[in-house]
């Protein structure tokens, strides 16, 4: 089995560390024409990154970087490199600097995809034992949006301030009329990840503490990143938040309510084991902590109605009380999670298949999916299909939240 290296999270501790370790990596396809690429059961990960270069007859012109390919034995071993040089402000790339962010690149690929696998792995699992249909492999790309070149008068990056700069962050991507970001390439409807290679450099968080300097905010070197995006994966198969199934696939949205963002913080930190999802990246200590940790004690009098209000920061209500939910159901049941997780997969479910219908329509479906009292109902429906005997835990832990189950749900 090939190997590669990559991150890995200790959830021990205040916050968690992590520390780069070689690890094996599961579920590759067999190899293509004599090399193994890093293409699997669960995902698919490519290389978006392209540079300027001078030739030898000194004339610049793009190279792409292509996909990471295995060393002589057969393993995906790079440096992470603080995440990465900024290959966007310089008129050419010079080879020190191309190795260090070809470096950090395929680091990422590697890390991506071994993240990918861990919870693509476990929700198939979870589904598995459901009776459900299994998700559809996912295609992530790696320094995606990289601002560093330009092809018929369009850089592929993010425009901002009167200049175009690489994207920072992630994001989870389905065929659609207009983007945010324009996507220069078609995109898959089943959904694409795309993580940015970042541009600004971070002095807090796992990240700089494990390098002992400041680093990069590359979103593929950073799991709970990763993990998110998948959650939007998750959703979009499960409970079709968007109500995308009733769209052409080459016409679905990309738009993300709050309850959306809420469980894919919840998947993040049902994969790291601890609350505080953004440690990677920002400082987490006794005087500060992340408004997105899921220790967070919002409640719905906390929810912002405005419109632009951000989807996040709302959904952080809605993950908090899942995390808070899970946390007491392991301390009952000592199984690390596994009955919440479950029952949470289960209820995604069971929102998918609520609609303002016969016949649905798109605005009435998506209204009721993205409501919260119609999630927890869901919920508490799945717990009564799975469990039956954890109700007053769960109806009691939303409470507290000043979330409540519908009286009647069609």
């Amino acid at each position: 089995m090939a190997c590669g290296r990559v991150y890995l999270w200790n959830p021990c501790g205040a916050t968690g560390s992590l520390t780069a370790c070689i690890v094996p990596l599961a579920n590759l396809d067999d190899a293509d024409c004599g090399m193994v690429r890093l293409s699997g059961r669960f995902a698919r990960v490519r290389n978006g990154a392209s540079v300027l270069r001078r030739n030898h007859d000194n004339e610049i012109g793009i190279v792409a970087m292509g996909d990471a390919e295995p060393d002589a034995n057969g393993d995906f071993l790079f440096d992470p490199g603080l995440g990465g040089a900024r290959v966007d402000k310089v008129p050419y790339v010079k080879r020190l600097r191309l190795r260090h962010y070809c470096e950090a690149a395929r680091f990422g690929e590697v890390n991506t995809y071994y993240h990918l696998d861990r919870i693509a792995s476990y929700i198939h699992g979870l589904l598995l034992k459901l009776g459900a249909v299994p998700l559809p492999r996912i295609t992530a790309t790696v320094n995606a949006h990289h601002a560093a070149t330009e092809e018929s008068g369009t850089r592929d990056g993010v425009w901002r301030d009167g200049r175009w700069l690489p994207f920072q962050g992630a994001h989870y991507r389905l065929p659609a009329r207009r983007h945010d970001i324009p996507e220069l390439a078609p995109l898959s409807p089943d959904g694409e990840i795309h993580l940015g290679p970042g541009r600004g450099l971070t002095s807090h968080g796992a990240l700089a503490q494990y390098a002992g300097r400041p680093y990069r905010a590359n979103a593929s070197h950073n799991a709970g990143i990763i993990y998110h995006e998948y959650g939007h994966h998750i959703t979009r198969h499960t409970a079709d938040l968007r109500a995308n199934r009733l769209r052409t696939p080459q016409r679905q949205s990309n738009r993300k309510s709050s309850l959306d963002e809420g469980y894919c913080d919840y998947w993040s930190a049902s994969l790291l084991g601890t609350p505080h999802i953004w440690a990677w990246h920002r400082r987490h200590d006794n005087q500060t902590v992340h408004p997105r940790s899921l220790a967070s004690k919002k409640t719905m009098q906390d929810y912002d109605e405005r419109p632009g209000a951000d989807p996040h920061l709302n959904g952080t209500i809605w993950a908090a009380a899942l995390w808070e939910l899970r946390t007491r159901m392991t301390a009952k049941l000592g199984d690390g999670g596994f009955q919440a997780d479950l029952i949470i997969i289960e209820s995604l479910l069971r929102l998918g298949q609520v609609s303002d219908g016969p016949p649905a329509t798109l605005r009435g479906t998506r209204r009721l999916r993205n409501d919260y009292r119609t999630a927890l109902t869901c919920l508490v429906r799945a717990e009564q299909s799975l469990a039956g005997s954890h109700r007053d835990l769960v109806t009691s832990t939303f409470a507290k939240r000043g979330i409540y189950p519908c009286t009647s749900l069609p």
